[in-house]
């Protein structure tokens, strides 16, 4: 292996073996060099004549989360979205929060604090990780929705991601009953459930 100077030249480095040694006091520390594939996941919606996409990507660890929604045929039925902790198990048990948990909260955020924010504006970190009509705002009274935003604390990689988990739209006003349940599937060329 031929060894380089800088990271300019890291770029003319075609191996698929490349390791970054570093200098640290006396000794030397090693890392593997790899490419890091982007990690796309789509929960699709088609119930009660409500049809669409949730749409979530990230390029690497290190990047912010595109999310994309895209949803018809609303007729003012919906109003919140949120990510929730497990994905759609079973089809006769759709309707229970008991199934899928609450929603995504890895960081134990209280939103019944006087100071959770009660709609966009706030940065992302002051919101559950799964409160996505919070952050973003919420659907309540349209028909259709076509709406991108970036996210950066809505990851797709590591410990804390949303992959494997469920996407839940609830009716006005009610938070904690929920109509339409969908789940968060990993797209490579067909769909599959994805693992962490």
């Amino acid at each position: 292996m031929q060894l380089q100077k800088s990271r300019l030249d890291l770029s003319s480095f075609q191996t698929t073996n490349g390791f970054l040694f570093l200098k640290v006091g006396s000794s030397f520390r090693c890392a593997q060099i790899y490419n890091v594939a982007v990690k796309q996941v789509r929960a699709d919606v088609n119930m009660n004549g409500i049809k669409g996409y949730f749409s979530f990507r990230q390029a690497s660890p290190f990047d912010l989360t595109l999310l994309s929604v895209n949803l018809t045929n609303l007729q003012s039925k919906v109003a919140f979205y949120h990510v929730h902790y497990f994905p759609v198990r079973s089809l006769t048990n759709r309707c229970s929060n008991d199934s899928i948990g609450d929603h995504w909260n890895p960081f134990s955020l209280n939103r019944s604090s006087p100071t959770y924010p009660k709609g966009p504006g706030s940065t992302h970190d002051m919101y559950e990780a799964g409160d996505l009509s919070a952050k973003h705002g919420n659907i309540s009274g349209k028909n259709m929705v076509d709406m991108t935003f970036t996210d950066f604390n809505l990851p797709l990689f590591g410990k804390n991601s949303i992959v494997g988990r469920s996407v839940v739209i609830h009716q006005p006003n009610d938070q904690l009953g929920s109509v339409y349940y969908t789940h968060l599937t990993l797209h490579s060329f067909g769909l599959l459930m994805a693992s962490r």
